[in-house]
């Protein structure tokens, strides 16, 4: 009998241990719970060919910023599918290309194979990613469309409902995303995927005591060891902040986000909370600063510009002159390539943090303004790129430009 994943698609191995710890890597990856690389790494010890299993790998490596591991492992995958199923070679080709950095290619191999294999989970996941980081000027729209024409085949899946759901609190659809997160974790409670979405909705209806609670509680039974703990923990500094509560916010970042097992996150999440405290008049940090600018310079790349743009707060904020001029020659160098927004968008929002260190609020305002409308381009979500607007108050201020203030708060 052929062995099947839960979404009922081949996978070929004739390990039922492999194809078990394969699937729960699946689950754990989807859900973004710890141990999914340990699972992965124990279906190949079962099964050394078994293709799919090593893509899992190179997944979990992307997620940590870990390119050279990715790239390693999807080589693997590549030489290991031959034998495979075809629906498992489209799925390593197509991953192949989204972790190689062709998109575009790796997004049309993605749409051919879902209208044969929509219930790929893995790679629709991979793939809405992928749209949400690709520069799109419609992107949030992209991506719940892409998804909600697959929606059929899912049924009332558990991942697929909080996928779904993420897209829809994107492009301001609370309601339906929290009916959907909500279902999810009634299936699955250990589902951070939806677990975040909650937490973004709290965030964009301004409910911030509702979420500090909701969140606090749901961390405490969360693995610290899981990849997304250090993005929910920045969630919960976030809403302590906009309370008010700045040492709690700080002691979040210090236990949580600081050291976390996610070192990608750790430099995002870690620049863009210290960046709101020196935003709102708090002492600063040079030693976290610091952290953080060595933690971008081993995960930086150019090609990952909403990354780019967070290692460039660090950069800055620690007087890395030298990192901060090689970020924006790799911008530079993007942009002559093609890139849709190295140029355009990101290298006129890492000047203006450049600018806005040095104490020139008129200059960051000559960068920030004409990109506003773009900023959403990097990538992330609504909570993470405003932070350049809110950058862009604090210079209308500093220039008593109150109006241009109020316009945006």
């Amino acid at each position: 009998m052929a062995i099947t994943d839960r979404y009922g698609l081949p996978v070929t191995t004739p390990s039922a241990v492999a194809a078990a710890r394969f699937q729960d890597g699946m689950d754990r990856l989807l859900s973004y719970d710890a141990g999914a690389e340990e699972s992965f790494a124990a279906a190949v010890r079962a099964d050394e060919r078994l293709a799919v299993a090593h893509a899992g790998i190179a997944l979990v490596a992307v997620a940590q910023g870990d390119a050279a591991t990715a790239r390693a492992a999807a080589g693997r995958a590549r030489h290991r599918v031959a034998g495979a199923t075809r629906r498992e070679r489209q799925h390593v080709e197509a991953l192949s290309a989204l972790i190689g950095g062709e998109t575009a290619r790796g997004l049309a191999l993605v749409d051919e194979h879902v209208a044969e294999f929509p219930r790929d989970a893995l790679l629709v996941n991979q793939a809405g990613s992928a749209i949400g980081f690709a520069g799109g000027r419609d992107r949030e729209q992209q991506r719940a469309v892409f998804l909600e024409r697959l929606a059929p085949a899912y049924g009332d899946d558990w991942w697929f409902q909080s996928a779904l759901a993420f897209t829809y609190h994107e492009v301001d659809r609370f309601e339906e995303s929290r009916r959907l997160s909500e279902r999810s974790l009634e299936q699955y409670p250990r589902n951070a995927n939806a677990s975040h979405n909650l937490a973004h909705i709290y965030f964009e209806t301004l409910d911030n005591d509702g979420g500090a609670a909701f969140l606090g509680d749901w961390l405490a039974t969360y693995d610290p060891r899981a990849s997304f703990h250090c993005h929910l923990a920045w969630h919960l500094a976030m809403f302590e902040l906009h309370r008010g509560r700045y040492a709690r916010a700080q002691e979040i970042f210090e236990r949580d986000i600081l050291n976390a097992a996610n070192p990608r996150l750790a430099m995002i999440d870690g620049a863009a909370l210290l960046w709101r405290f020196r935003l709102d008049g708090q002492p600063d940090a040079p030693l976290a600063w610091r952290s953080l600018a060595d933690l971008a310079a081993k995960i930086s790349r150019p090609g990952f510009v909403f990354g780019e743009v967070h290692a460039a707060l660090a950069y800055a904020a620690c007087g890395d002159d030298k990192a901060l001029a090689g970020l924006i020659e790799g911008l530079r160098a993007l942009d002559a390539k093609g890139h849709a927004i190295a140029g355009t968008v990101a290298l006129p929002m890492v000047q203006g943090v450049a600018a806005f260190v040095a104490g020139d609020h008129a200059g960051a305002l000559a960068q920030l303004e004409p990109v506003q409308g773009e900023l959403h381009r990097v990538g992330g979500s609504h909570a993470q790129w405003e932070l350049f607007e809110e950058t862009m108050v604090a210079c209308y201020l500093a220039l008593e430009r109150y109006d241009d203030a109020t316009r945006l708060v």
